[in-house]
């Protein structure tokens, strides 16, 4: 029973493995099929090309937070 219990653990793991592996493949596949392309994948939801903007990084111990703020004329 144990033997066959291990052999279902083991099995899954060698899935997922070769799953993670065929998805990350597909991220840099420069095939003609609709996948994912290496880059940047995060949009923006309005485009602020003219605004000028300043990064703030607070460290924390285990996280940060990055956030970017426009920067105000008025000093």
């Amino acid at each position: 029973m144990t033997t066959w219990f291990h052999s279902i653990i083991l099995a899954t793991c060698a899935a997922a493995t070769i799953a993670v592996g065929f998805a990350s493949a597909a991220a840099y596949s420069d095939r003609d099929v609709p996948a994912a392309k290496k880059g940047d994948r995060l949009s923006a939801a309005v485009e602020l090309s003219d605004a000028r903007m300043t990064t703030i990084v607070d460290s924390q111990k285990g996280y940060s937070v990055i956030t970017r703020v426009p920067i105000s004329d008025a000093n």
